[in-house]
């Protein structure tokens, strides 16, 4: 097991965790509408090409098991990190790779000067709650924003 950056030639297994995550969110809720593989592939190689943005895969033996994307942006507060995608196949769910792949996005925006990172859960999300809030993330409704102060 590696977590390492993604590469272009990593642009078919994202693209179908990008589509497993859209299939598994519709399911929680019908308006989270599932994208075209060609959205999915434009989506990747967005964040690819954003200096501020990374993206960061769970490569078992050759295989991707997950990814990770954000990127840092400036406010008048400061400097925060995004979470964009956060995706464990079904096939390595509850395994510790989740918690992993948050440590890879946070070590890295830590290292950009980020203070704080946050993303947003759907409310019915009840499982990715729970997993984040046991990282140390808090909201300030259940299921809206979620944040965590880096330090």
């Amino acid at each position: 097991m590696k977590i390492r950056r993604a590469t272009k030639k990593d642009i078919e297994g994202v693209v179908e965790l990008f589509g497993e995550y859209d299939r598994y969110e519709n399911a929680l809720d019908k308006r989270h509408k599932v994208d075209s593989v060609k959205e999915r592939k434009d989506f990747f190689n967005l964040l690819m090409k954003k200096p501020r943005a990374v993206v960061f895969v769970l490569d078992i033996d050759g295989r991707l098991g997950g990814v990770v994307s954000g990127e840092y942006r400036e406010s008048m507060i400061g400097r925060g990190g995004i979470i964009h995608e956060l995706i464990v196949s079904k096939d390595y769910r509850s395994m510790g790779y989740g918690k992993e792949l948050m440590k890879a996005l946070e070590d890295y925006l830590k290292k950009k000067g980020c203070k704080s990172i946050q993303s947003f859960v759907f409310v019915k999300n009840k499982k990715v709650l729970n997993f984040y809030h046991k990282l140390g993330y808090s909201s300030n409704e259940e299921g809206f924003m979620i944040r965590k102060r880096l330090r």
